[in-house]
């Protein structure tokens, strides 16, 4: 059967067909038998599977994170949002030590990524910061870009919740750059070398946070330090290597990259204390909360006026008027 995209099912579609397990969660029911939460990945979006008790005595496993899995199932809706219930699941692994023959299945369909073209999003940044910055903020810039390029180039910005695809941290960070010159526009008062800075670094510590590109997890560090103070670090670290001293500048930018979750309860050590830090810290939540409703909107089900509570935003959308949909994201064979 040929794949269907995520982004194309509706309540009701039946699918046997091949996902990237992107996160797989052993939990128990109130009777106290176990069963799997999975989150499934094509090129489309996330889609959340429940693998009940019997399909478990079943289908064993064990599934990881990375794996190729074939599914069949019923696209089912709760609580408003669609996802899978799993009467068969098997690793394309176990498929292919059986001789099986998998005509349908395509790796290239199943890693979700940026629609943009990455080397692009890059250079534009690149091109931003050589014009937009001065020394010693260019000079450092510059070498940071440079140093993680290839990783930039994949890195997610999150494992399931805003951009959490490959490219997706490259595509955060071009947007709250861009936001952060049209921001200066209109308040040209603030120090624009800081505020373009802070906007192309703010989430670099998630390049040290986030392992796996396709199928994202936190590494030891990042579970223990958090992307915050790892980012800081690497900023702190760079402009040691480039000599560039301890300028009041520089310490201005290390506290836009501690701050930029805008309070201690976010995790930030210390909140916004500067007119620079505010923006940049208020134009990534902007990003990422839009980001966050563009997704529910397209993947919740249902026909009402409002789509379901939604965990992290904390509150229901109104769908209102007819929404275009996406265009599906073009391959991009050469990364």
């Amino acid at each position: 059967m040929p794949h269907r995209f995520i982004a194309e099912l509706k309540e009701g579609d039946k699918v046997r067909q091949y996902f990237l397990l992107r996160q797989a969660e052993r939990r128990t029911d109130k009777s106290g038998k176990p069963f799997l939460t999975l989150f499934l990945g094509d090129r489309t979006g996330i889609i959340t599977a429940q693998v009940w008790s019997e399909v478990l005595r079943r289908c064993p496993g064990p599934f990881t994170t990375g794996d190729f899995v074939g599914v069949r199932g019923l696209v089912t809706s709760y609580r408003g949002e669609l996802q899978l219930t799993v009467e068969n699941l098997v690793r394309v692994d176990d498929l292919l030590a059986q001789g099986k023959e998998l005509g349908d299945f395509d790796p290239e369909l199943l890693h979700l990524a940026t629609a943009f073209d990455r080397r692009q999003l890059w250079q534009e940044l690149r091109d931003l910061a050589a014009a937009h910055l001065e020394t010693p903020l260019q000079e450092l810039v510059l070498h940071l870009l440079e140093q993680h390029r290839e990783q930039l180039l994949v890195a997610p910005a999150a494992r399931l919740y805003h951009h959490p695809y490959l490219g997706g941290l490259l595509e955060h960070t071009w947007t709250v750059a861009r936001l952060a010159l049209q921001a200066l526009e209109i308040y040209p008062h603030l120090h624009r070398g800081l505020v373009v800075a802070g906007a192309m670094l703010h989430d670099l510590g998630k390049l040290k946070e986030l392992a796996n590109p396709a199928t994202p997890e936190l590494t030891v560090p990042g579970a223990l330090l958090g992307h915050i103070v790892l980012g800081w670090e690497m900023v702190r670290e760079a402009a040691q290597t480039l000599a560039l001293g301890d300028s009041p500048l520089l310490l201005e930018l290390e506290h836009i990259v501690l701050s930029h979750h805008g309070s201690l309860e976010f995790g930030s050590p210390v909140p916004p204390k500067t007119p620079e830090a505010l923006l940049v810290s208020m134009l990534d939540d902007l990003d990422a909360k839009l980001k966050m409703m563009d997704q529910h909107l397209k993947s919740e089900a249902g026909d009402g006026a409002f789509t379901a509570y939604h965990r992290v935003l904390q509150r229901d959308l109104y769908r209102g008027r007819e929404r275009d949909a996406a265009p599906l994201p073009p391959e991009d064979d050469d990364l």
